[in-house]
């Protein structure tokens, strides 16, 4: 299994280093804002940061569904599936990978975010005056930034979580195209449409399981409920590929 993941980790690893470069020339402009009290150098560099934050996690998942399709319907991976394991196993090595690569990430914005944080209190002559040059850098960037205290964490493991769910889901929607519906007209189409469909179903049994609930058992119902569903997506699509692939 992780001789697996890590040849998973290997066809990804280009676009996780182009997207710490970019994070690094982000990170660059904010410090040179914050030592240099350059407002609008600093407002780039927030922006930037964030950017990269929620546009790297999203694209680490879609990627990876990118690399799923090619696996399967071109000769890209032939000799994955040569290999002595069975589907589960190299569909859970994709999963577990993609899975951590998201939390990796997730993990290293939001201390680079608390890093930063600290950074500008020093140097900016407390708090307020800290909250008071961000608020004026978010106007120059056209975005608002709201600081709130309490529920983050559970907050943001709750939407990474729900991320990899749907991730999950569409690795499905990418197997029933190339098994069940291979070779149909609209195949593509239906298996989208199929994905749209599974999503929202599991979006709004979250809603429903945590609609009654308050404070963090919200988010902590919204993660349990998530890894539940993930793990019957991928015991699901373990299923299909063990009895319709053929590559």
């Amino acid at each position: 299994m992780l001789k697996l993941m890590k040849y998973e980790f290997r066809k990804t690893m280009f676009s996780k280093m182009i997207l710490l470069v970019i994070t690094a020339v982000a990170e660059l402009a904010y410090l040179a804002g914050v030592f240099l009290k350059w407002e609008n150098c600093m407002g780039l560099g927030i922006g930037g940061l964030a950017m990269c934050g929620i546009i790297g996690i999203f694209y680490i998942g879609v990627e990876s569904l990118i690399v799923f399709q090619k696996d399967l319907n071109t000769k890209q991976s032939y000799m994955l599936f040569l290999t002595p394991r069975n589907s589960y196993q190299i569909l859970g090595a994709k999963i577990l990978e993609n899975g951590i690569s998201i939390f990796i990430t997730g993990a290293f914005f939001a201390v680079l975010a608390a890093v930063d944080f600290s950074i500008g209190i020093l140097y900016i002559g407390g708090l307020k005056e800290f909250l008071d040059v961000v608020a004026q850098a978010a106007r120059f960037i056209s975005i608002e930034i709201q600081i709130e205290p309490g529920q983050m964490l559970l907050f943001f493991v709750s939407m990474l979580t729900s991320w990899l769910m749907m991730i999950v889901i569409g690795n499905l929607a990418i197997v029933l195209s190339a098994t069940v519906f291979a070779g149909k007209k609209f195949s593509g189409i239906v298996s989208f449409l199929l994905y749209m469909v599974i999503t929202w179903g599991a979006a709004n049994v979250l809603s429903l399981i945590s609609e009654p609930l308050s404070g963090d058992m919200v988010y902590l119902f919204v993660i349990a409920g998530a890894l539940v569903i993930l793990t019957a997506m991928y015991l699901l699509t373990g299923w299909i590929m063990e009895r319709k692939l053929s590559v």
